[in-house]
């Protein structure tokens, strides 16, 4: 958990302290002479380069398992500290920015992954929750705040102390069970898992459910050669509807993580407080932003105690958007920059970030992390991931320009549609997922009903697996 946790802020300070750079630079004195367009590729990049992040982790996960893939994810950000900090020209500083980008993409990609196999059903909500968006909201926040008081490059410095630490820890982990099985290491699996749940009933037969899974899958595919089982698990997939479920069920997710503006704000927060305040003292403002995104994110642990995934995400994600179409409309009719009015649209800002990121955030990421059956886990959020960096990537690139030609109020108007569309097809779409074991969610996708794992019978899940009887020459061809 301190892993996951210390890889998060890492991921988070990441952006932080870019949103003091990229204020910094443009302000600058003639040490780095940088253009706007250079500003917005140095702010953009890091969300279209993450694809490749994914890719990597996604190969090496599959090889050398779950914590080393950490470890290796690291790296890139590391190099890119050093290379930020000791950068005097804008080459040397969008290189540092293609490093980065893969290191949060492999460590967004990885942290989906743990929490769905490290954490038992029963807590794997709260504890992405935790670690994954408040950790990141953390480091945001330290980037931002260090930002307005540090030079950038120092703040860069800053940056490795977590990076070595998210590096070092998961070194010290067990290797994950669900990884184990899938390799068919099911005695390592049993052990590790027994060390990683408390012991009881129920985990006994979450285990015994994950053996029989895995088991049955691998006697489906035993006649291929080890190195094209993938290769044919996800050729199966594609003929199948509930991997297309799976597909258009993340991609409405991911769309309304972009247009809800987290990576936007994270990314240009420092920019966008001075032009809707019109003030570059905004150190007040900047601690009441983020740590109401803090504090939002921190109570949507109680209330994903409380609630259902889906009582929860409708209500906040709908009074979010009502309240940035709001703020929207405080900036159109009210553009004046008196005291009064810059705290009435923090305010707003702030209490906007507050419902998101106590709902619908930790809602849709928490889903992310179990809806993708363990064959095609890597394939599926690495392409989703793919399509999602490019998305991120032009609102990032485009944002400056479409500040300037249609305002604050235009670009938060935009969002708030995107963000409805979405919510309607996930209103239809989206299951309900809380308490279920990953087994149990990959078993409903495929039936539209779930499995009940009291009484489990090996020709129930052959039946519920769909696995048929075939050939080993059928199997081949």
């Amino acid at each position: 958990m301190v892993g996951i946790a210390v890889s998060s802020l890492s991921d988070g300070f990441i952006f932080g302290q870019m949103s003091g750079m990229l204020d910094a630079l443009h302000n600058a004195d003639g040490s780095l002479t940088l253009d706007s367009n250079d500003l917005s590729w140095i702010a953009s990049t890091i969300n279209v380069t993450c694809f490749i992040g994914l890719a990597i982790v996604g190969v090496v996960t599959e090889i050398f398992g779950r914590k080393k893939a950490v470890t290796i994810a690291t790296i890139p950000v590391i190099i890119s500290w050093i290379m930020t900090y000791t950068a005097h020209n804008k080459t040397v500083l969008i290189i540092s920015r293609l490093f980065a980008g893969i290191s949060y993409g492999g460590i967004l990609f990885i942290s989906y992954i743990n929490i769905g196999e490290y954490m038992s059903p029963n807590i794997r909500f709260m504890s992405f929750n935790m670690l994954v968006c408040v950790g990141s909201l953390v480091g945001t926040m330290l980037g931002h705040m260090l930002s307005v008081i540090m030079d950038w490059r120092n703040v860069a410095l800053v940056g490795l102390i977590p990076s070595l630490l998210s590096a070092a820890i998961p070194l010290f982990w067990v290797e994950s069970p669900m990884w184990l099985a899938g390799k068919g290491r099911f005695e390592e699996c049993e052990k590790n898992f027994r060390l990683l749940r408390t012991p009881g009933e129920h985990a006994e037969q979450e285990l015994k459910l994950l053996i029989s899974v895995e088991k049955d899958k691998k006697t489906k595919y035993r006649q291929i050669k080890s190195n094209l089982v993938i290769l044919s698990m996800l050729k199966d997939a594609f003929k199948k509807r509930y991997f297309w479920k799976i597909f258009f069920l993340s991609l409405p997710i991911n769309i309304y993580k972009v247009a809800a503006g987290r990576v936007l704000f994270s990314t240009l927060s420092i920019t966008i407080l001075q032009g809707i305040t019109g003030t570059s003292d905004i150190l007040l403002f900047t601690l009441t932003t983020n740590g109401f995104a803090v504090f939002g994110a921190c109570i949507s642990c109680l209330l994903l105690r409380r609630f259902k995934m889906r009582q929860l995400l409708f209500p906040t994600a709908f009074l979010a958007n009502i309240c940035l179409i709001i703020f929207g409309l405080v900036l159109y009719l009210k553009p004046d920059k008196d005291e009064v009015f810059n705290w009435v649209k923090i305010l707003l800002l702030a209490t906007y970030l507050v419902i998101v990121g106590a709902g619908p955030y930790p809602v849709l990421e928490s889903i992310l992390t179990e809806i993708n059956p363990l064959e095609f886990k890597s394939f599926n959020i690495f392409t989703i991931g793919v399509i999602t960096g490019v998305i991120q990537f032009l609102a990032i690139k485009l944002a400056s320009d479409m500040f300037l030609v249609i305002g604050y109020h235009g670009v938060f108007f935009i969002n708030a549609f995107i963000t409805f569309l979405c919510l309607v097809y996930l209103w239809f779409f989206l299951p309900e997922t809380k308490g279920k074991t990953l087994q149990e969610i990959e078993l409903y996708l495929k039936n539209n009903h779930y499995y009940v794992s009291d009484n489990i019978k090996q020709e129930q899940m052959k039946e519920l697996l769909n696995i048929k009887t075939m050939a080993a020459c059928d199997l081949n061809a």
